[in-house]
């Protein structure tokens, strides 16, 4: 082991770049394989309009940074851009237009508008690698890296042109940029932190839980000074509101600059339209609040207009479905249970080995020397393990349960912190604890391996993987769209022409060549039609009617699946009870 560790010391760059070139790989293999997922298109007319028109929705809960990145390669291509949504044109229908109705193939535009989010995944990672380096050294910041470049989730969404890979390395970076305020304590550092929350929260509003994260690791940093003889900062709540003064200043810097220096309204007539049609009636009263809404000219309105429909939006809830259940407010448990299925296996024994290992060192002694091994810890542990635990404590009050995508922020905080447990010099563990941690990462590798390329529907071996996954979630946990190609080349083998199809996603079927009808309402018709039911995931578990005209397919066995998300019912091969 020693040798070992000496070697991978020596060659830790030769050994970064081959992960990292590994990840690039099996991403780009994934992006030319995979058909549109639900909200590329979306993202990507609106970052597009916002680089050519600086125009912004009237009403977005996706801040345009992540948008624009992805659009960046499509300026070469000269797109023709769809008018803006309005009462007979809605948003989605706007985004499709962009995608299928345009000068370029809808792959082509896909293929540019993916690049851009592959690069960003593979900069967070060297983010991992680096920062773990500088304070856990060489072998921790491989295990770091390896951890993240084999995780299927960041292989799965960090290759599509979505927010939540770029909200996770800015809020990440955020995090990262908090350790060194709380480490030396100057302006200039909180101007830094700043500088990366407002990059985070022009990416993904879910950023504003990052000044919750600053107060509690500085009132951690309050704690560990008392009883302490003064050192070279003298922290106290006036440092702390100064610092958090100047964070807040650059962040709305950085937030003017990223919404184009837009000035305006925050609620005018246009953007209260909008939200009255989605339901949200309250907005647009009398009060004085509504009034200086419609009158008060601001910085930035988009802005502070998505954090408000955001928070409307969280107190209505969101459809989702978890173990057989569908809900409109989501379950306390959803994210525990997301983390406990869609994270590998692997990786799951890695927390397990380093939380023992942790309580271990910290408790040798007693209780009273683990008190003062705490107040002696460095800020760059409290950095690693409170926001994720934050961040997950909160998410498990929201009412938004989409998936595994909303809580990606967490990860690479956790790759971190076991890595350097487990793997650092700092930590003094039993061998047979990092022997065992050895297993555990190639454990990482070969499940994530085995999913290749499709690492959207990955589930972990103790949940069945992903053939048993639609029993704990869909939705973009599983089936988002991203299997049309795999269905039309399932079709063109078998020579399956008259197909009936019901899709979960925004892609157009009849580009990728499939031209179908809708899943007819009973059996009966099914068999009139003779056609082949296709059935998505999503739309049986999640957005079925409820009317009885699916119940014959939940008692038989499909012919046959294609992809992770589409079930096949080819009633001339199989018995239907």
């Amino acid at each position: 082991m020693p040798a070992v560790r000496s070697l991978l010391e020596r060659r830790f760059r030769t050994c970064a770049a081959a992960l990292l070139l590994l990840m690039g790989t099996a991403q780009l293999v994934a992006v030319l394989g995979d058909s549109q997922t639900g909200d590329e298109s979306y993202h990507l007319v609106n970052g597009y309009a916002f680089l050519k028109t600086r125009a912004l929705l009237p009403i977005s809960e996706h801040p345009p940074i992540s948008q624009v990145i992805s659009a960046l390669p499509l300026l070469a291509l000269n797109l023709w851009l769809p008018r803006m949504p309005g009462p007979n044109y809605g948003e989605f229908q706007r985004a499709s237009d962009f995608l299928y109705q345009n000068r370029y193939p809808a792959d082509t535009i896909l293929l540019l508008g993916r690049l851009p989010k592959i690069l960003v995944t593979l900069l967070t990672g060297l983010m991992v690698a680096w920062w773990t380096r500088r304070r856990f050294g060489e072998l921790a910041a491989l295990a770091a890296l390896t951890l993240f470049c084999f995780d299927p989730n960041f292989l799965a969404h960090g290759h599509y042109a979505t927010t939540d890979v770029p909200g996770a390395l800015f809020f990440v970076a955020a995090c990262l940029a908090w350790s060194r305020f709380l480490t030396d304590g100057t302006m200039r550092s909180a101007a830094v932190s700043g500088l990366a929350v407002g990059a985070a929260m022009a990416t993904k509003y879910s950023a504003i839980l990052l000044f919750f994260i600053f107060v509690g690791l500085y009132l951690i940093r309050l704690w560990q000074q008392m009883g302490a003889r003064r050192g070279p900062v003298r922290w106290s709540p006036f440092h702390l509101a100064k610092g958090l003064t100047v964070v807040v200043l650059v962040m709305l810097a950085v937030v003017f600059a990223a919404f184009g220096f837009e000035t305006g309204k925050l609620m005018p007539p246009e953007s209260i339209a909008v939200l009255q049609a989605a339901g949200f009636q309250r907005v647009g009263g009398d009060t004085s609040f509504d009034r200086a809404a419609a009158d008060l000219t601001i910085p930035a309105p988009s802005f502070f207009r998505g954090l408000t429909v955001l928070t409307l939006h969280n107190f209505r809830g969101h459809p989702s479905y978890l173990l057989g259940q569908r809900s409109q407010t989501g379950w306390w448990y959803y994210f525990p249970v997301v983390v406990a299925v869609k994270t590998p296996t692997g990786t799951l024994l890695l927390l397990l080995l380093a939380l023992t290992a942790a309580a271990t060192v910290l408790f040798r002694g007693g209780p009273r020397e683990a008190f003062v091994r705490l107040k002696r810890l460095s800020p760059h542990w409290y950095i690693l393990l409170f926001p994720p635990v934050l961040y997950l404590a909160v998410c498990m009050q929201t009412r938004i349960n989409l998936g595994i995508r909303h809580i990606l922020p967490i990860y690479p905080l956790m790759f971190m912190w076991i890595a350097a447990v487990l793997f650092s010099r700092q930590v003094v563990i039993p061998a047979f604890l990092r022997k065992a941690a050895v297993v555990c990462l190639a454990l990482v590798v070969l499940e994530s391996a085995s999913v290749f390329p499709r690492h959207l529907g990955f589930f972990n071996l103790p949940s069945g993987g992903p053939r048993q996954g639609w029993k704990y979630l869909v939705d973009s946990n599983l089936d988002w769209g991203q299997d049309l190609k795999r269905l039309k080349s399932y079709l063109v083998d078998r020579n399956i022409t008259n197909v009936c199809l019901n899709y979960f996603g925004t892609a157009l079927p009849s580009y990728y060549g499939i031209e179908a009808k809708p899943v007819p309402a009973s059996l009966d018709e099914t068999r009139s039609s003779g056609c082949v039911a296709v059935m998505s995931i999503t739309a049986f578990y999640e957005f079925q009617p409820f009317d009885g005209r699916y119940d014959w397919m939940l008692r038989t066995a499909p012919t046959d699946t294609v992809g992770d998300s589409f079930r096949v019912y080819d009633l001339k091969r199989i018995a239907v009870r």
